[in-house]
């Protein structure tokens, strides 16, 4: 059972889109904290949602070879990367860095 150069290529983009899905979410959620009247409900709600919309991306991305959830893996990861050096991470106004 052979993968199409295309399939790899819709796996890879198709992970990158799921990871800007779990992590803008993440980022987003992160933001809101602070101002919510009910924060760990914000967390967990966010949570859930990143976490089912990811898992049924990657369980719809795998298709018939055990190739494409690995390539849509390294998209996902691709894009976590990616976000970590352009947007750094999220601290709260007071929080310091741990030296």
């Amino acid at each position: 059972m052979n993968v199409a150069v295309g399939e790899l290529g819709l796996a890879l983009a198709g992970g990158a889109l799921l990871g800007v899905w779990f992590f803008g979410g993440l980022l987003w959620t992160v933001r809101r904290m602070p101002a919510a009247r009910h924060p760990v409900l914000l967390m967990l709600a966010s949570f859930a949602a990143r976490a089912a919309g990811a898992a049924a991306g990657l369980i719809w991305l795998a298709g018939r070879h055990w190739l494409l959830p690995l390539v849509a893996l390294a998209g996902f990861v691709a894009v976590r990367t990616w976000m970590l050096s352009t947007r750094g991470i999220p601290r709260l106004k007071g929080d310091q860095e741990a030296s």
